[in-house]
């Protein structure tokens, strides 16, 4: 799901589209984001920011049509994100209890009276409900790197996206059955978003999907390092907290490392892609995830690579019954559901202790926050010379 020429036509654009290439808002995205990391350790009255914003984007008007004024727009969106967290002081997390579809997702999960591990990782993946998630539950899949599939994020929002628009193919046979489907599918993937808590990778999610539905919708190019840095921006200025939540890192490596690899190593055999691409994201995911968990947690998951796999196959399982279950609670359904729903999940958990109980499983080591800064500014700087955005048109 990204773009997929690395060097952009010529054309006689402005300084400022030459410099951004072919992800103007990544560059939009990349100086905001700065601003509110560095907010969190300097801050500078409220006066002056403004001030020396206002300054900034005059000087970026006047000077738009010369190299220099792409300075003052990057001088500008840094401001802006240094001022962004004082305008914008809420929490990650809106108050619990405010969303009914949340509640009612996570009751219907209750109803089905499951065993409580097998219960506790079906509310967090199916209704992104993680109060039964203890330490102890959730710690083989951080020892693991699989605890991604604990939180509802990009890969379920792709299972529902996946399973809605099979599910409704047929409607493209009718005449403008297919602005039924992708309509249908839209309202799905939001309805499914809103179920699961709207945490932000879940927003971030539905926010590229709708883009992707609406991209096949109307056959146009799908950029989407643009949407995510759009999607992202958006979700700053409305909560600055949400730039230290994982989701976006480790979309941000697969749409520019992961699809590209896998294209470089893709192969004639539909089998061997689909377990080469689950490799290569896995890897390109944990690798770019890795300094984040490693300060947080204090532990660099060794045997994701291997697990990730089988753990994920899994996931589409559990996701699909539970989406089953959340759209048809009848009660007669729960004999099927139930005992396919718990031997699924069982099967999950022994994988993932079985795999944590590895003495190579993890390595214990946790990063101090300079040297996690500096590991991502060597991404950063490795990715832009790879990319070498400023490079001239040819």
């Amino acid at each position: 799901m990204g773009d997929t020429p690395l060097h952009p036509p010529h054309s006689q654009s402005r300084p400022l589209r030459k410099a951004a290439g072919p992800y103007p808002m990544a560059w939009v995205l990349l100086f905001t984001a700065a601003g509110v990391a560095v907010a969190r350790y300097a801050t500078l009255p409220a006066g002056f920011l403004a001030a020396a914003f206002a300054a900034a984007t005059l000087m970026a008007f006047i000077t738009y049509r010369r190299r220099i004024g792409n300075g003052y727009i990057a001088i500008a969106l840094l401001l802006l994100g240094m001022a962004l967290p004082a305008l914008r002081p809420q929490p990650a997390y809106g108050p619990a209890g405010m969303n009914r579809l949340h509640e009612a997702a996570s009751e219907r999960i209750r109803r089905l009276h499951l065993p409580p591990d097998a219960e506790a990782v079906a509310l967090a993946m199916a209704a992104g409900d993680q109060t039964e998630l203890t330490p102890e539950r959730r710690a083989p899949y951080a020892r693991t790197g699989t605890a991604h599939v604990l939180a509802v994020s990009g890969l379920h929002v792709g299972m529902v996206f996946l399973y809605v628009n099979l599910l409704l193919g047929a409607l493209a046979l009718l005449h403008r059955g297919h602005l039924l489907r992708n309509a249908a599918a839209i309202a799905v993937i939001w309805l499914f978003a809103a179920a699961a808590g709207l945490s932000p990778g879940t927003i971030r999610a539905a926010v590229m999907f709708t883009a992707l539905q609406l991209a096949l919708a109307t056959t146009s190019r799908y950029a989407g390092v643009n949407i995510l840095s759009a999607a992202a921006f958006g979700m700053l200025l409305w909560r600055p907290s949400y730039l230290f939540h994982l989701s976006f890192l480790s979309v941000a490596a697969i749409l520019l490392w992961g699809i590209p690899l896998y294209r470089r190593l893709r192969t004639p055999w539909r089998a061997a892609n689909a377990a080469v691409g689950m490799l290569v994201v896995g890897a390109v995911a944990s690798t770019a995830t890795a300094p984040l968990v490693s300060y947080c947690f204090g532990q660099i998951p060794l045997v994701g690579l291997a697990v990730n796999p089988p753990v994920i196959l899994l996931t589409y399982g559990v996701v699909g019954v539970s989406l089953l279950w959340l759209a048809i609670p009848w009660p007669p359904l729960s004999v099927v559901v139930r005992p396919l729903l718990e031997g699924l999940l069982w099967l999950q958990n022994r994988l993932v202790a079985e795999a944590a109980a590895l003495p190579c499983a993890a390595i214990d080591y946790r990063m101090t926050a300079a040297q996690t800064a500096v590991v991502y500014l060597f991404f950063v700087i490795f990715t832009l010379v790879a990319y070498r955005p400023w490079r001239k048109n040819r």
